[in-house]
């Protein structure tokens, strides 16, 4: 529990201050009612605000999970155990305040649908989250901690960009790359053959079978997966508002990649654990991660980024999301080039690059978008 005065407090307080000094200089007793008064309105404020906040039990939602940007679905349950109402109760998390409770009386229990709008990604615990009421008379703010489990994930908000380029092409049914063969099952309908040894029954196409040539069956486009790695730089800038920036490019370009049907290699320069995501998985995981990763100012350091790059299969195309332009990346940049590695860099719109990215693909990215550079 914890206690304040507010600034309508500070303001009743002066006043008191004043009355017992006009007191002394008058040398009348009676400014002092007055001024004793509003001290007993502070003590009845005081007392007041930490009852009800010390008599309210909330009962939160385990982990929610949100996008930038928007709000809470779960309702939070908010029982009064006490033998009074209260009122002008807050609800305040990490992330501002979560929701208000007018009025709620002896014995009741409410309810609510918080109101906050989740403007950044992160994690955000309910054992952070304080009632605090001023109730009744706005003099004196008394808050209390909750420990309660559970917590608010928000994700990034990620947006559609172009299927990020892609290398070492795999054979996969529902790939969206042709290949030059023709294979027995795919989506992609090529036309029929003879049936031979080997054959499944389910390949035979009776309509051409029906004309008497013998058993046909279908065949299909060959159908290819490539490889995608995106390696994310975690704010080596030290500008929190591109490193939220970078996260959201990085983000999008994972979900585009998957949605093209390309195997996705992700890693960030902060954990430096590669991990690997099949063709059209859901991200998930990618997006939890996302939401909790930290800035790490040293992550385009030579060494993390030489060992980062190692990490990555040889046949991916790489994708370097940078918060900003350094030696340690052109440089990396050019050796991949010299092995015959497809590479694209991704810098902020609003930073000018000062080393040369020669031989890679360089495409700009902005809070919700991105663009190559011709």
């Amino acid at each position: 529990m914890s206690a304040r005065i507010t600034a309508t407090g500070w303001l009743f307080l002066g006043i008191v201050v004043l009355l017992y000094g006009a007191s002394i200089t008058s040398q009348s007793g009676l400014l002092l009612v007055p001024a004793g008064i509003l001290l007993g309105c502070f003590a009845v404020n005081t007392v007041s605000a930490w009852r009800a906040v010390r008599r309210l039990d909330v009962l939160a939602p385990g982990t929610a999970q949100v996008v930038e940007g928007q709000r809470l679905n779960q309702p939070w349950h908010v029982h009064n155990a006490s033998r009074s109402a209260v009122a002008l109760v807050t609800a305040e998390s990490a992330a501002g305040c979560l929701f208000k409770l007018p009025h709620l009386g002896a014995g009741v229990e409410m309810s609510v649908v918080p109101e906050l709008q989740f403007h950044r990604r992160g994690v955000f615990a309910h054992d952070q989250l304080r009632l605090a009421t001023a109730f009744p008379f706005g003099l004196v703010r008394v808050a209390r901690r909750l420990s309660l489990t559970g917590e608010v994930v928000v994700h990034p908000a990620v947006y559609p960009v172009p299927s990020p380029r892609a290398a070492g092409l795999d054979v996969m049914v529902g790939g969206k790359f042709r290949g030059q063969r023709q294979t027995g099952a795919g989506d992609q309908f090529s036309g029929v053959r003879p049936h031979q040894a080997g054959d499944s029954l389910r390949q035979i196409h009776w309509a051409s079978s029906a004309k008497g040539l013998g058993l046909m069956v279908k065949v299909f486009d060959e159908e290819l997966s490539g490889r995608v790695a995106v390696v994310l730089d975690c704010g080596s800038s030290g500008d929190a508002k591109v490193f939220d920036d970078v996260v959201r490019a990085a983000g999008s370009l994972v979900f585009a990649a998957l949605d093209a049907g390309h195997h996705v290699e992700w890693l960030d320069l902060a954990s430096m654990e590669p991990d690997l995501i099949p063709p059209f998985a859901d991200g998930h995981e990618i997006l939890d991660r996302l939401a909790r990763i930290s800035a790490k100012p040293q992550s385009l350091a030579p060494e993390r980024l030489r060992g980062a790059l190692e990490r990555l299969s040889v046949k991916s195309a790489v994708h370097l999301v940078l918060t900003q332009s350094t030696a340690a990346a052109s440089e990396a940049v050019a050796e991949l080039r010299q092995r015959g590695r497809s590479v694209s860099v991704y810098l902020p719109a609003n930073l000018p690059s000062r080393e040369d990215f020669s031989g890679a693909a360089v495409w700009r990215y902005r809070e919700h978008g991105m663009e190559e550079v011709a």
